[in-house]
């Protein structure tokens, strides 16, 4: 599954393989370079990484680069202006690759996830990254950034959603993602889609998303993608076994069916 092979991919970090170690040290100082246009910075994904790989190892690329310009930045080797710079020249490059993405995929019935963050939510680089994964891996997906509850377009976008992703990074909007999580629910009376909260202030408040009902709690966008496909997953065979005249019981070495 393409979000497992992610996962995998993750965990040894892309910048240790050494087919892309020496693109990173490239793209780095190319991103937060003055003058650099999005079309140099898309042709050097086309031109400069492996040829033999799927398109989502773009979506790993981009990722290394934010976690590399994160160490840099600790490390004083770049500075304020430069990590702004190359986060706004990245998103640029996601919603370019997000389109090129869903170009490829035609199907209506694709699984919906919509990502969003509290209202005055500052960091939304995850956000569009893991919308881009999703998009890598077939599915549908509409971001709401700094989500506006009054919102039409957020109200729409709950209508249809399987899944709601929320990234919370800054413990001073716990109260807006309070609110964003109360509206996630009552507009969706009728069904209830799993809610996946991830960033850094939702890993320093476990105890507050348990009490809100929050599903599941992940640490990456690679989390969050497998996460996703198991939940949506879970609800396919749902739907399956209600349209069964079999019971099915999911364990941890698949799924049985129960004749009745």
């Amino acid at each position: 599954m393409t979000a497992d092979r992610l996962a995998a991919r993750y965990d040894m970090g892309l910048e240790h393989d050494s087919r892309y170690a020496r693109a990173i040290d490239a793209f780095c100082p190319l991103v937060t370079s003055p003058g650099v246009r999005t079309p140099i910075l898309l042709d050097f994904l086309r031109t400069e990484l492996p040829a033999d790989q799927p398109d989502f190892a773009k979506v790993l690329f981009i990722e290394a680069v934010t976690r590399e310009l994160g160490r840099r930045w600790e490390g004083d080797d770049c500075d304020f202006v430069d990590v702004t710079v190359a986060v706004a020249r990245l998103q640029d490059i996601i919603r370019l690759l997000s389109f090129e993405f869903r170009s490829l995929h035609g199907d209506a019935n694709l699984p919906f996830v919509v990502l969003a963050t509290p209202y005055g939510e500052q960091h939304t680089l995850m956000p569009y990254l893991l919308g881009l994964l999703f998009d890598a891996m077939g599915w549908s997906t509409r971001i709401v950034e700094g989500a506006d509850l009054r919102s039409p377009r957020l109200r729409s976008a709950l209508d249809h959603a399987d899944i709601v992703c929320i990234g919370w990074s800054n413990q001073r909007l716990r109260s807006e993602f309070h609110d964003l999580v109360a509206a996630v629910r009552s507009t969706q009376r009728d069904r209830r889609p799993p809610i996946i909260a991830g960033g850094i202030a939702a890993l320093d408040s476990v105890d507050f998303l348990v009490s809100l009902g929050i599903d599941c709690i992940c640490d990456s966008v690679y989390s969050a993608a497998r996460i996703c496909e198991r939940f949506y997953e879970l609800e396919a065979i749902s739907r399956q076994a209600r349209g069964s005249p079999r019971r099915t019981a999911v364990n941890a070495s698949g799924i049985d069916w129960l004749t009745r």
